[in-house]
Protein backbone atom coordinates (compact mmCIF):
# COMPACT_ATOMS: atom_id res chain seq x y z
CA UNK A 1 0.00 0.00 0.00
CA UNK A 2 2.54 2.46 1.02
CA UNK A 3 4.99 1.58 -2.24
CA UNK A 4 1.94 1.79 -5.09
CA UNK A 5 1.62 5.21 -5.85
CA UNK A 6 -1.56 5.91 -8.24
CA UNK A 7 -1.90 9.30 -10.17
CA UNK A 8 -5.18 10.05 -8.24
CA UNK A 9 -4.76 14.10 -8.06
CA UNK A 10 -4.55 16.66 -10.94
CA UNK A 11 -3.54 19.97 -10.23
CA UNK A 12 -5.44 22.49 -12.89
CA UNK A 13 -7.51 25.55 -13.80
CA UNK A 14 -10.41 26.63 -15.41
CA UNK A 15 -11.21 30.04 -14.70
CA UNK A 16 -10.95 30.53 -11.26
CA UNK A 17 -13.41 28.05 -10.42
CA UNK A 18 -12.12 24.72 -9.81
CA UNK A 19 -7.68 23.94 -9.39
CA UNK A 20 -7.89 20.47 -8.12
CA UNK A 21 -9.33 17.49 -9.47
CA UNK A 22 -9.70 14.24 -7.54
CA UNK A 23 -10.17 11.29 -9.92
CA UNK A 24 -12.69 8.60 -9.25
CA UNK A 25 -10.09 6.14 -7.29
CA UNK A 26 -8.75 8.52 -5.13
CA UNK A 27 -12.77 9.47 -3.90
CA UNK A 28 -14.08 5.67 -3.90
CA UNK A 29 -10.33 5.58 -1.25
CA UNK A 30 -11.61 8.97 1.10
CA UNK A 31 -15.42 7.46 0.90
CA UNK A 32 -14.41 4.20 2.21
CA UNK A 33 -17.55 1.68 2.79
CA UNK A 34 -18.68 3.55 5.97
CA UNK A 35 -21.75 5.66 4.07
CA UNK A 36 -22.95 2.82 1.92
CA UNK A 37 -26.50 1.85 3.89
CA UNK A 38 -29.57 0.26 1.99
CA UNK A 39 -32.20 2.40 0.54
CA UNK A 40 -31.86 4.89 -1.28
CA UNK A 41 -27.63 5.44 -2.39
CA UNK A 42 -27.64 8.84 -3.76
CA UNK A 43 -28.89 10.53 -0.15
CA UNK A 44 -26.39 8.40 1.68
CA UNK A 45 -23.74 9.48 -1.44
CA UNK A 46 -24.30 13.46 -0.90
CA UNK A 47 -24.33 13.74 2.78
CA UNK A 48 -20.91 11.68 2.94
CA UNK A 49 -19.27 13.88 0.11
CA UNK A 50 -20.49 16.36 1.86
CA UNK A 51 -18.92 15.80 4.85
CA UNK A 52 -15.62 15.08 3.11
CA UNK A 53 -15.71 18.80 2.36
CA UNK A 54 -16.77 20.20 5.68
CA UNK A 55 -14.44 18.04 7.45
CA UNK A 56 -11.42 19.40 5.21
CA UNK A 57 -11.02 15.88 3.58
CA UNK A 58 -11.21 17.78 0.62
CA UNK A 59 -10.28 21.02 -0.23
CA UNK A 60 -13.18 23.74 -1.93
CA UNK A 61 -12.75 24.27 -4.88
CA UNK A 62 -11.70 20.43 -5.71
CA UNK A 63 -13.32 18.94 -9.32
CA UNK A 64 -15.15 15.95 -8.64
CA UNK A 65 -15.41 13.14 -11.14
CA UNK A 66 -17.65 12.95 -13.77
CA UNK A 67 -21.20 10.63 -12.88
CA UNK A 68 -20.37 8.22 -15.12
CA UNK A 69 -16.64 7.74 -13.81
CA UNK A 70 -17.83 7.95 -10.00
CA UNK A 71 -20.60 5.27 -10.69
CA UNK A 72 -18.43 3.05 -12.15
CA UNK A 73 -15.72 3.40 -9.11
CA UNK A 74 -18.21 3.05 -6.71
CA UNK A 75 -20.04 0.07 -7.97
CA UNK A 76 -23.65 2.53 -8.08
CA UNK A 77 -25.90 3.51 -11.33
CA UNK A 78 -25.24 6.58 -12.76
CA UNK A 79 -28.45 7.86 -11.67
CA UNK A 80 -27.60 8.20 -8.14
CA UNK A 81 -24.28 9.97 -8.59
CA UNK A 82 -26.27 12.28 -10.55
CA UNK A 83 -29.38 12.65 -7.85
CA UNK A 84 -26.60 13.20 -5.13
CA UNK A 85 -25.04 15.73 -7.36
CA UNK A 86 -27.87 17.40 -7.85
CA UNK A 87 -28.93 17.28 -4.02
CA UNK A 88 -24.64 18.89 -3.09
CA UNK A 89 -25.75 21.77 -6.23
CA UNK A 90 -29.62 22.51 -4.01
CA UNK A 91 -27.59 22.73 -0.56
CA UNK A 92 -25.00 24.75 -2.33
CA UNK A 93 -21.97 22.45 -1.93
CA UNK A 94 -21.18 22.06 -5.60
CA UNK A 95 -21.19 23.89 -8.54
CA UNK A 96 -20.63 23.32 -12.13
CA UNK A 97 -20.02 25.12 -15.39
CA UNK A 98 -20.38 23.89 -18.97
CA UNK A 99 -17.43 22.89 -20.28
CA UNK A 100 -15.46 23.34 -16.79
CA UNK A 101 -17.60 20.15 -15.41
CA UNK A 102 -18.49 20.35 -11.07
CA UNK A 103 -16.65 21.47 -7.98
CA UNK A 104 -17.24 20.76 -4.20
CA UNK A 105 -17.33 24.64 -2.29
CA UNK A 106 -19.00 25.99 0.58
CA UNK A 107 -22.41 27.59 0.89
CA UNK A 108 -22.85 30.99 2.52
CA UNK A 109 -22.68 30.87 5.97
CA UNK A 110 -20.82 28.53 6.34
CA UNK A 111 -17.26 28.71 8.66
CA UNK A 112 -14.59 26.86 8.54
CA UNK A 113 -15.82 24.28 11.31
CA UNK A 114 -16.51 20.71 10.78
CA UNK A 115 -19.80 20.92 10.28
CA UNK A 116 -21.73 23.88 8.43
CA UNK A 117 -24.24 25.45 10.33
CA UNK A 118 -27.37 25.86 8.65
CA UNK A 119 -29.85 28.63 7.93
CA UNK A 120 -32.30 29.60 11.00
CA UNK A 121 -35.66 28.48 10.56
CA UNK A 122 -38.12 31.49 11.48
CA UNK A 123 -40.65 29.32 12.53
CA UNK A 124 -38.78 27.15 14.69
CA UNK A 125 -39.20 26.99 18.66
CA UNK A 126 -35.48 27.66 19.18
CA UNK A 127 -33.70 28.50 16.51
CA UNK A 128 -29.88 29.06 17.95
CA UNK A 129 -27.70 26.47 16.87
CA UNK A 130 -26.15 24.50 19.73
CA UNK A 131 -22.46 24.37 18.50
CA UNK A 132 -20.64 21.19 19.83
CA UNK A 133 -18.17 21.38 16.49
CA UNK A 134 -15.64 23.43 18.89
CA UNK A 135 -13.74 22.29 22.01
CA UNK A 136 -12.90 25.81 23.55
CA UNK A 137 -14.15 27.64 26.64
CA UNK A 138 -14.98 31.70 27.51
CA UNK A 139 -12.23 33.81 28.58
CA UNK A 140 -11.44 34.03 32.43
CA UNK A 141 -12.97 37.27 32.83
CA UNK A 142 -11.88 39.26 34.86
CA UNK A 143 -7.94 37.64 34.71
CA UNK A 144 -7.94 38.31 30.77
CA UNK A 145 -8.96 42.02 31.67
CA UNK A 146 -6.80 42.76 34.49
CA UNK A 147 -4.20 40.83 32.26
CA UNK A 148 -4.98 42.82 28.74
CA UNK A 149 -4.83 46.51 31.11
CA UNK A 150 -0.91 45.39 32.47
CA UNK A 151 -0.14 44.63 28.92
CA UNK A 152 -1.22 47.53 27.66
CA UNK A 153 0.27 49.36 30.53
CA UNK A 154 3.54 47.56 29.48
CA UNK A 155 3.72 48.32 26.15
CA UNK A 156 4.95 51.75 25.73
CA UNK A 157 9.02 50.30 26.63
CA UNK A 158 8.20 48.66 23.46
CA UNK A 159 7.90 51.57 20.94
CA UNK A 160 11.21 52.97 20.63
CA UNK A 161 12.00 49.46 18.84
CA UNK A 162 10.73 47.72 14.87
CA UNK A 163 8.21 45.58 16.80
CA UNK A 164 9.70 42.63 15.09
CA UNK A 165 11.00 39.58 17.20
CA UNK A 166 11.33 36.65 14.96
CA UNK A 167 11.23 33.87 17.86
CA UNK A 168 9.07 35.84 20.09
CA UNK A 169 9.95 38.61 22.79
CA UNK A 170 12.48 37.07 25.58
CA UNK A 171 10.32 37.70 28.25
CA UNK A 172 7.75 35.87 27.12
CA UNK A 173 10.29 32.94 25.87
CA UNK A 174 11.54 33.03 29.40
CA UNK A 175 8.33 32.88 31.04
CA UNK A 176 7.07 29.57 28.87
CA UNK A 177 10.44 28.48 29.36
CA UNK A 178 9.96 28.72 33.09
CA UNK A 179 6.34 26.72 33.29
CA UNK A 180 7.47 23.95 30.95
CA UNK A 181 10.90 23.71 33.04
CA UNK A 182 8.22 23.31 36.56
CA UNK A 183 6.72 20.93 34.48
CA UNK A 184 9.00 18.78 33.71
CA UNK A 185 10.51 19.71 30.71
CA UNK A 186 14.08 21.32 31.33
CA UNK A 187 13.73 24.43 28.77
CA UNK A 188 16.05 27.32 28.45
CA UNK A 189 14.47 30.78 26.59
CA UNK A 190 16.75 30.02 23.64
CA UNK A 191 14.98 26.86 23.24
CA UNK A 192 11.75 28.47 22.69
CA UNK A 193 9.85 29.81 19.73
CA UNK A 194 6.74 31.71 20.29
CA UNK A 195 4.33 31.45 17.04
CA UNK A 196 0.37 32.29 16.77
CA UNK A 197 -1.03 28.91 18.34
CA UNK A 198 -0.49 25.60 18.07
CA UNK A 199 -1.73 24.82 14.58
CA UNK A 200 0.38 27.81 13.33
CA UNK A 201 3.13 25.74 14.80
CA UNK A 202 2.59 22.35 13.01
CA UNK A 203 2.68 24.40 9.86
CA UNK A 204 5.63 26.03 10.73
CA UNK A 205 7.42 22.61 11.85
CA UNK A 206 6.28 20.98 8.79
CA UNK A 207 7.61 23.62 6.48
CA UNK A 208 10.73 23.01 7.94
CA UNK A 209 11.25 19.19 7.84
CA UNK A 210 8.96 17.88 5.74
CA UNK A 211 8.49 17.78 1.87
CA UNK A 212 5.84 16.65 -0.52
CA UNK A 213 5.23 12.63 -0.18
CA UNK A 214 6.97 12.61 3.02
CA UNK A 215 5.43 9.75 5.65
CA UNK A 216 4.34 11.58 8.54
CA UNK A 217 3.03 9.06 11.31
CA UNK A 218 -0.43 10.35 13.21
CA UNK A 219 -2.49 9.05 15.92
CA UNK A 220 -5.35 6.78 15.22
CA UNK A 221 -7.83 8.89 15.61
CA UNK A 222 -6.25 12.10 15.12
CA UNK A 223 -7.07 15.73 15.49
CA UNK A 224 -8.54 17.13 12.07
CA UNK A 225 -6.48 20.48 11.47
CA UNK A 226 -3.43 18.29 12.30
CA UNK A 227 -4.43 16.55 9.29
CA UNK A 228 -4.71 19.32 7.41
CA UNK A 229 -1.75 20.68 8.09
CA UNK A 230 -0.08 17.45 6.77
CA UNK A 231 -2.39 17.45 3.52
CA UNK A 232 -1.16 21.20 2.96
CA UNK A 233 2.28 20.08 3.19
CA UNK A 234 1.73 17.98 0.96
CA UNK A 235 2.99 15.06 3.15
CA UNK A 236 1.37 11.92 3.83
CA UNK A 237 -0.26 10.71 7.45
CA UNK A 238 0.61 7.35 8.08
CA UNK A 239 -1.81 6.26 11.30
CA UNK A 240 -1.32 4.05 13.83
CA UNK A 241 -4.46 2.84 16.11
CA UNK A 242 -5.21 3.98 19.11
CA UNK A 243 -5.79 0.91 21.29
CA UNK A 244 -8.79 0.84 24.59
CA UNK A 245 -5.39 1.70 26.75
CA UNK A 246 -4.03 4.07 24.47
CA UNK A 247 -0.84 4.07 22.31
CA UNK A 248 0.81 0.43 20.93
CA UNK A 249 4.43 0.62 21.30
CA UNK A 250 4.56 -2.22 18.80
CA UNK A 251 2.43 -0.74 16.48
CA UNK A 252 4.48 2.31 16.45
CA UNK A 253 8.01 0.62 15.98
CA UNK A 254 6.58 -1.88 13.16
CA UNK A 255 5.19 1.04 11.38
CA UNK A 256 8.24 3.05 11.93
CA UNK A 257 9.87 0.62 10.07
CA UNK A 258 7.34 0.10 7.24
CA UNK A 259 6.93 3.35 6.67
CA UNK A 260 10.28 5.26 7.20
CA UNK A 261 8.65 8.83 8.30
CA UNK A 262 10.47 12.17 8.90
CA UNK A 263 7.72 13.41 11.43
CA UNK A 264 5.93 11.66 14.15
CA UNK A 265 2.75 13.50 15.67
CA UNK A 266 0.62 12.58 18.87
CA UNK A 267 -0.89 14.02 21.99
CA UNK A 268 0.11 12.35 24.50
CA UNK A 269 -2.09 14.33 27.63
CA UNK A 270 -5.86 14.07 27.33
CA UNK A 271 -5.47 13.05 23.72
CA UNK A 272 -8.15 14.70 21.46
CA UNK A 273 -10.39 13.56 20.69
CA UNK A 274 -10.15 10.19 23.24
CA UNK A 275 -9.04 12.28 26.05
CA UNK A 276 -6.41 8.79 26.90
CA UNK A 277 -2.92 9.80 28.27
CA UNK A 278 -0.01 7.74 27.37
CA UNK A 279 1.86 6.16 29.81
CA UNK A 280 4.69 6.54 31.28
CA UNK A 281 6.51 3.57 29.91
CA UNK A 282 5.34 4.11 26.62
CA UNK A 283 6.51 8.11 26.66
CA UNK A 284 9.92 6.21 26.69
CA UNK A 285 9.71 3.80 24.35
CA UNK A 286 8.16 5.64 21.70
CA UNK A 287 10.97 8.46 22.11
CA UNK A 288 13.37 6.41 21.87
CA UNK A 289 12.03 3.67 18.70
CA UNK A 290 11.87 7.76 16.90
CA UNK A 291 15.24 8.37 17.67
CA UNK A 292 16.61 5.20 16.58
CA UNK A 293 14.87 5.76 13.19
CA UNK A 294 15.73 9.23 12.73
CA UNK A 295 12.27 10.02 13.27
CA UNK A 296 11.56 13.33 14.58
CA UNK A 297 8.42 13.23 17.27
CA UNK A 298 6.06 16.41 17.70
CA UNK A 299 4.03 16.06 20.71
CA UNK A 300 1.38 18.77 20.59
CA UNK A 301 0.32 19.52 24.42
CA UNK A 302 -2.66 21.66 23.91
CA UNK A 303 -4.30 20.41 26.64
CA UNK A 304 -2.04 18.98 29.11
CA UNK A 305 -2.67 21.49 31.71
CA UNK A 306 -6.43 20.76 31.94
CA UNK A 307 -6.27 18.08 33.99
CA UNK A 308 -9.22 17.94 36.19
CA UNK A 309 -8.54 14.84 38.65
CA UNK A 310 -7.50 11.20 38.45
CA UNK A 311 -3.81 10.12 38.94
CA UNK A 312 -0.60 12.50 38.56
CA UNK A 313 0.59 13.19 35.10
CA UNK A 314 3.70 11.30 33.74
CA UNK A 315 6.82 14.02 32.72
CA UNK A 316 6.13 15.35 29.37
CA UNK A 317 7.06 13.35 26.75
CA UNK A 318 9.76 15.95 25.63
CA UNK A 319 11.75 14.78 28.44
CA UNK A 320 12.12 11.04 27.40
CA UNK A 321 14.89 10.51 24.63
CA UNK A 322 17.95 12.37 23.89
CA UNK A 323 18.51 15.98 23.24
CA UNK A 324 15.97 17.35 20.35
CA UNK A 325 14.61 13.78 19.31
CA UNK A 326 11.13 15.39 20.58
CA UNK A 327 9.19 18.82 19.49
CA UNK A 328 6.95 20.46 22.18
CA UNK A 329 4.34 22.38 20.83
CA UNK A 330 1.46 24.38 23.04
CA UNK A 331 -0.98 27.10 23.20
CA UNK A 332 -2.81 29.31 25.48
CA UNK A 333 -6.03 28.75 23.08
CA UNK A 334 -7.37 25.88 24.81
CA UNK A 335 -6.03 26.32 28.60
CA UNK A 336 -7.12 30.13 29.00
CA UNK A 337 -8.72 31.81 25.45
CA UNK A 338 -9.17 31.18 21.62
CA UNK A 339 -8.80 34.66 20.92
CA UNK A 340 -5.63 34.58 22.18
CA UNK A 341 -3.24 33.34 19.43
CA UNK A 342 -0.28 32.94 21.52
CA UNK A 343 1.60 29.20 20.98
CA UNK A 344 4.78 28.13 20.72
CA UNK A 345 7.29 25.26 19.95
CA UNK A 346 9.81 24.05 21.88
CA UNK A 347 13.17 22.55 20.84
CA UNK A 348 16.74 23.14 20.68
CA UNK A 349 18.13 26.16 20.38
CA UNK A 350 19.69 25.28 17.01
CA UNK A 351 16.06 24.02 15.25
CA UNK A 352 14.29 27.08 16.69
CA UNK A 353 16.82 29.24 15.10
CA UNK A 354 15.67 27.17 11.49
CA UNK A 355 11.99 27.60 12.67
CA UNK A 356 12.35 31.01 12.79
CA UNK A 357 13.82 31.47 9.60
CA UNK A 358 11.09 29.23 7.95
CA UNK A 359 8.33 30.96 9.88
CA UNK A 360 9.69 34.01 8.44
CA UNK A 361 8.51 33.34 4.84
CA UNK A 362 5.39 33.76 5.98
CA UNK A 363 4.85 36.08 8.85
CA UNK A 364 7.72 38.63 10.30
CA UNK A 365 6.92 38.12 14.14
CA UNK A 366 3.83 37.59 16.61
CA UNK A 367 2.16 40.68 17.78
CA UNK A 368 4.15 42.60 20.70
CA UNK A 369 1.01 43.12 22.05
CA UNK A 370 -0.30 39.67 22.46
CA UNK A 371 3.19 38.58 23.61
CA UNK A 372 2.81 40.75 26.59
CA UNK A 373 -0.89 39.60 27.17
CA UNK A 374 0.97 36.30 27.36
CA UNK A 375 3.27 37.44 29.62
CA UNK A 376 0.67 38.99 32.20
CA UNK A 377 -1.27 35.57 32.12
CA UNK A 378 1.91 33.05 32.65
CA UNK A 379 2.28 35.54 35.96
CA UNK A 380 -0.78 34.35 37.39
CA UNK A 381 -1.53 30.93 35.15
CA UNK A 382 -2.19 28.94 37.97
CA UNK A 383 -5.38 30.73 38.46
CA UNK A 384 -6.58 30.93 35.17
CA UNK A 385 -6.10 27.17 34.90
CA UNK A 386 -8.38 26.52 38.26
CA UNK A 387 -10.87 28.89 36.52
CA UNK A 388 -11.05 26.48 33.44
CA UNK A 389 -11.17 23.51 36.01
CA UNK A 390 -14.00 24.77 37.97
CA UNK A 391 -15.83 25.38 34.57
CA UNK A 392 -14.85 22.09 32.64
CA UNK A 393 -15.65 19.65 35.87
CA UNK A 394 -19.40 20.76 36.28
CA UNK A 395 -19.58 20.53 32.36
CA UNK A 396 -18.42 17.21 31.86
CA UNK A 397 -20.47 16.30 34.67
CA UNK A 398 -23.37 17.79 32.80
CA UNK A 399 -22.65 15.81 29.74
CA UNK A 400 -22.02 12.67 31.24
CA UNK A 401 -25.74 12.48 32.84
CA UNK A 402 -26.83 14.04 29.90
CA UNK A 403 -25.75 10.86 27.89
CA UNK A 404 -27.35 8.43 30.55
CA UNK A 405 -30.36 10.04 30.55
CA UNK A 406 -31.10 10.98 26.69
CA UNK A 407 -28.68 8.40 24.99
CA UNK A 408 -27.94 5.51 27.39
CA UNK A 409 -26.94 3.08 24.56
CA UNK A 410 -24.26 5.36 23.95
CA UNK A 411 -20.86 4.57 25.38
CA UNK A 412 -18.65 7.45 26.65
CA UNK A 413 -15.32 7.13 28.33
CA UNK A 414 -14.72 9.24 31.75
CA UNK A 415 -11.73 11.32 31.20
CA UNK A 416 -9.70 12.72 33.68
CA UNK A 417 -9.01 15.78 31.44
CA UNK A 418 -8.88 17.52 28.48
CA UNK A 419 -12.05 19.09 26.84
CA UNK A 420 -14.49 16.78 25.19
CA UNK A 421 -15.47 13.09 25.25
CA UNK A 422 -15.11 10.35 22.37
CA UNK A 423 -18.71 9.04 22.28
CA UNK A 424 -19.20 5.25 20.66
CA UNK A 425 -22.45 5.05 18.71
CA UNK A 426 -24.91 1.92 18.26
CA UNK A 427 -24.43 2.06 14.43
CA UNK A 428 -21.74 3.25 12.07
CA UNK A 429 -23.46 6.20 11.32
CA UNK A 430 -21.97 9.12 12.78
CA UNK A 431 -21.54 11.00 9.26
CA UNK A 432 -25.34 10.66 8.72
CA UNK A 433 -26.28 11.54 12.23
CA UNK A 434 -24.12 15.03 12.09
CA UNK A 435 -25.54 16.04 8.65
CA UNK A 436 -29.05 15.43 10.18
CA UNK A 437 -28.20 17.41 13.12
CA UNK A 438 -26.77 20.12 11.41
CA UNK A 439 -29.68 20.45 9.71
CA UNK A 440 -32.03 20.47 13.12
CA UNK A 441 -29.40 23.47 14.24
CA UNK A 442 -26.70 20.99 16.60
CA UNK A 443 -23.33 21.02 14.82
CA UNK A 444 -21.10 18.55 15.97
CA UNK A 445 -17.92 16.53 14.32
CA UNK A 446 -18.77 12.67 13.35
CA UNK A 447 -15.76 10.26 13.44
CA UNK A 448 -14.25 9.94 10.07
CA UNK A 449 -12.94 13.54 10.75
CA UNK A 450 -10.45 12.01 12.68
CA UNK A 451 -9.37 9.75 10.02
CA UNK A 452 -7.14 9.19 7.09
CA UNK A 453 -9.15 6.86 5.91
CA UNK A 454 -12.86 7.96 6.72
CA UNK A 455 -13.25 5.21 9.63
CA UNK A 456 -14.50 6.12 12.90
CA UNK A 457 -18.40 5.41 12.04
CA UNK A 458 -19.46 4.65 15.20
CA UNK A 459 -18.06 7.57 17.10
CA UNK A 460 -18.71 11.04 17.49
CA UNK A 461 -16.58 13.85 19.50
CA UNK A 462 -18.87 15.62 22.28
CA UNK A 463 -16.68 19.00 24.22
CA UNK A 464 -18.24 19.27 27.21
CA UNK A 465 -16.94 23.22 27.39
CA UNK A 466 -20.87 24.42 26.75
CA UNK A 467 -22.73 25.65 29.99
CA UNK A 468 -24.34 22.53 31.32
CA UNK A 469 -28.19 23.64 30.09
CA UNK A 470 -26.57 23.41 26.81
CA UNK A 471 -25.35 20.74 26.77
CA UNK A 472 -28.17 19.10 28.05
CA UNK A 473 -30.16 20.44 25.14
CA UNK A 474 -27.69 19.66 22.82
CA UNK A 475 -27.83 16.07 24.22
CA UNK A 476 -31.82 15.59 24.19
CA UNK A 477 -31.94 16.82 20.60
CA UNK A 478 -28.37 14.71 19.15
CA UNK A 479 -30.28 11.59 20.76
CA UNK A 480 -33.47 12.53 19.02
CA UNK A 481 -31.77 12.71 15.91
CA UNK A 482 -29.63 10.03 16.37
CA UNK A 483 -32.64 7.87 16.71
CA UNK A 484 -34.42 9.04 13.49
CA UNK A 485 -31.52 8.38 11.66
CA UNK A 486 -31.87 4.57 13.44
CA UNK A 487 -35.25 3.80 12.47
CA UNK A 488 -34.56 5.55 8.81
CA UNK A 489 -32.08 2.70 8.30
CA UNK A 490 -34.29 0.24 10.06
CA UNK A 491 -37.18 1.00 7.74
CA UNK A 492 -34.66 0.61 4.66
CA UNK A 493 -33.44 -2.59 5.67
CA UNK A 494 -36.87 -4.09 6.01
CA UNK A 495 -38.34 -2.57 2.36
CA UNK A 496 -34.94 -4.00 0.62
CA UNK A 497 -35.61 -7.12 2.47
CA UNK A 498 -39.48 -7.08 1.89
CA UNK A 499 -38.54 -6.53 -1.80
CA UNK A 500 -35.90 -9.43 -1.73
CA UNK A 501 -38.18 -11.65 -0.53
Amino acid sequence: MLGRMVPCWRQWSCMGRANREVLAPALAALLGDGWRRPGEASHALADALRALVVDGRLAARTRVPSERALSAELGVSRGSVSRAYDRLREDGYLLSARGAGSWLTLPAGAGAGPVAPPLPDATAVDPAPLDLSIAALPAPDPLLADAAARAAAALPRHLAGHGYAPAGLMELRAAIAARLTARGLATAPEEVLVTAGAQHALHVILGLMAGPGERVLVDAPAYPRSLAAIRAARARAVPVPLGEDGWDVGAWEDTIRAAAPRLAVTVADFHNPTGLTMKAAARAALATACARAGTVLVVDETTAELRLDGPPLPPPLGSFGPPGAVITVGTMSKSAWGGIRVGWIRATARTVRELAATRATVDMASPVLDQLLAVELLARWDDVLASRRALLKDRRAALHAALREHAPEWSARRVHGGLSLWARLPSPNATTLAAAAAREGILVVPGPAFSVDGTFERHLRLPFSLPPEDLERAVARLAAVGAEVAGAASARDEAGLATAI
